[in-house]
């Protein structure tokens, strides 16, 4: 039976759950806020665990021509300890990340998204929901009303207007610690292959993404705290360098402060990611810090579940499947990210001390750098558990 489906937000699970029920024969029109596409942000790590969903769509020859194979992680240590240093390979071969802006992705989706018949709305901005005989309606801030829907998905963030109105309980924190964001031209002091991070104390944290497209891309992140104004342009690349000397000529692409994105994150918390014709996904329904980098990643996943809960259930079977096959995958890296963030961001700056003691330990023992790598993939589903590259291959 084909659903009339309103999607909220044009994130990443939006339009990547509009293509799933588009193609199955379903109604669906997704509303966007913004008057066109754009995507915020600078560049993020595209999982195995996202990529096999956007191979599913039919997309990953698509995605692979505007991204950079990654191979694996590297951190160290103001010190020149080295923290981490871990390979996809390790783990299972031919499994590897890709470095990708935001804006690439969306794209994408978004041009599939199309050719599968769904409607596009943008400068639709929906800030009410309310459930009557025919199914749930929508209102816009202008007071337009769309529907009636049988199934409305929320997939507008963190800071979602929509999801105290589903009546599903839901605690939302502000990370106390955001980050600077900037994309220029990679220079040769950092390979292409690799995302490259460096750390002081808690209080310091810089990444180098390669971003992929033809321009050859890279992004830089710099750790800041939330609750201090941004230093001079001289301040902060002096503390850029001090924590990575080898970045001097990379930071002669950036000449303004104002060319530096802000970036704040989210930590949210629900019982649940469905109601009586409702599901949340991605930020929406379980934003985290990008710590583990696997926001987008989730959010993919979270747009293939439920396609696939409703093409085995009847709708409200399929809902709360969606929540319980979530659960675990979703559960792990909440509590993961919550307990590392703060050994990387932080005013904790004793737990800086214990990091660059234990991690380069655990490097060391087989079972453990294994159980790393699964982390960094997107894969554990527990303490115990994990996807393989069979899961992934659905």
């Amino acid at each position: 039976m084909p659903y009339r489906v309103a999607i909220v937000g044009s994130g990443t699970a939006g339009p990547a759950a509009g293509i799933f029920l588009a193609r199955a024969g379903h109604e669906v029109t997704l509303f966007e806020r913004a008057e066109e596409e754009l995507a915020v942000g600078a560049g993020f790590l595209l999982q195995p665990t996202g990529l096999a969903v956007l191979r599913e769509l039919g997309l990953e020859e698509e995605v692979l021509a505007v991204t950079q194979r990654i191979d694996g992680l590297y951190c160290e240590a103001g010190s020149g300890k080295v923290l981490l240093d871990l390979n996809y390979g390790e783990l299972e071969e031919g499994l590897f990340g890709l470095g990708t802006h935001r804006l690439s992705l969306l794209g994408i989706l978004l041009k599939a998204l199309r050719s599968a018949g769904a409607g596009i709305r943008w400068g639709a901005e929906m800030v009410e929901m309310s459930e009557e005989k025919e199914g749930r309606f929508l209102s816009s801030a202008e007071g337009e009303r769309e529907g009636p829907f049988d199934l409305v998905l929320l997939c507008d963030g963190a800071r979602s207007r929509l999801r105290d109105q589903t009546g599903i309980a839901a605690r939302v924190d502000q990370y106390p610690w955001g980050a600077l964001w900037f994309m220029g031209k990679r220079t040769p002091e950092f390979v292409p292959n690799c995302l490259w991070q460096a750390v002081g104390t808690t209080r310091e944290l810089c990444g180098f993404l390669p971003t992929g497209t033809d321009d050859d891309l890279l992004s830089l992140f710099w750790s800041v705290p939330l609750d201090k104004p941004l230093p001079s342009l001289a301040e902060w690349k002096a503390e850029v360098l001090r924590v990575v000397p080898r970045a001097e000529g990379f930071l002669k692409q950036v000449t303004s402060i104002n060319q530096l994105q802000r970036a704040s994150y989210h930590d949210v918390r629900m019982t649940q990611w469905h109601g009586d014709g409702v599901a949340i996904l991605g930020d929406a329904a379980h934003a985290l810090s990008p710590q583990l980098g696997q926001g987008i990643n989730l959010a993919l996943v979270d747009a293939a579940t439920l396609a696939e809960c409703l093409a085995e259930l009847p709708l409200a079977g399929a809902l709360m499947s969606y929540t319980r096959r979530r659960k675990k995958h979703v559960g792990f890296y909440q509590f993961a990210t919550r307990w590392t963030t703060p050994f990387f961001q932080s005013d904790h700056v004793w737990l800086g001390t214990l990091r660059d003691l234990a991690f380069p330990v655990g490097m060391k023992i087989p079972y453990v750098r294994k159980e790393m790598v699964a982390t960094m993939a997107g894969l554990k589903t527990g303490p115990f558990s994990r996807l393989t590259a069979g899961d992934l291959a659905r």
